[in-house]
């Protein structure tokens, strides 16, 4: 019996400590209200890719992954906050979009290729699952 027994404890706690492990490895989400606060006006594009961690999207790019997500889920993925921006949005500009997890930046370049405005809007996924909650609630 107690040999049993030790090798239940042995199993649960390899189980835990590789599932903790594998949570904190996780990649992080670089789309957060900190990673915009670091994104200054008069940045290069290289700069913010370097912050947020990859190139963005087009507005048309990113209108059509969420519409193929909207699709795929039979339902709205996101529920987005109010929108906090930033500068002085010049019409007509290029602009660039990132989606994470907990919402999206928008920028918006001048023709030198330097940031001109930013916005960020909060969201949370509609119907997360348990690990998606997990890794909210501990900030990963």
């Amino acid at each position: 019996m107690k040999r049993k027994l030790k090798w239940l404890v042995i199993v649960l706690a390899v189980s835990l400590l590789g599932f903790g492990t594998a949570l904190l490895l996780w990649p992080r989400d670089r789309i957060t209200v900190e990673s915009w606060q670091n994104i200054r006006i008069g940045m290069t594009e290289k700069e913010v890719v370097e912050i947020l961690g990859g190139p963005g999207m087009t507005n048309e790019e990113a209108n059509a992954q969420y519409e193929w997500l909207k699709k795929e889920l039979r339902r709205p993925a996101f529920e987005f906050e109010d929108m906090n921006a930033e500068g002085n949005w010049l019409f007509g500009r290029t602009g660039k979009i990132w989606t994470g997890r907990r919402g999206r930046i928008e920028i918006e370049f001048d023709q030198d290729n330097h940031v001109c405005w930013k916005a960020f809007q909060g969201g949370r996924w509609i119907k997360a699952g348990i690990l998606d909650r997990l890794r909210d609630w501990l900030g990963l």
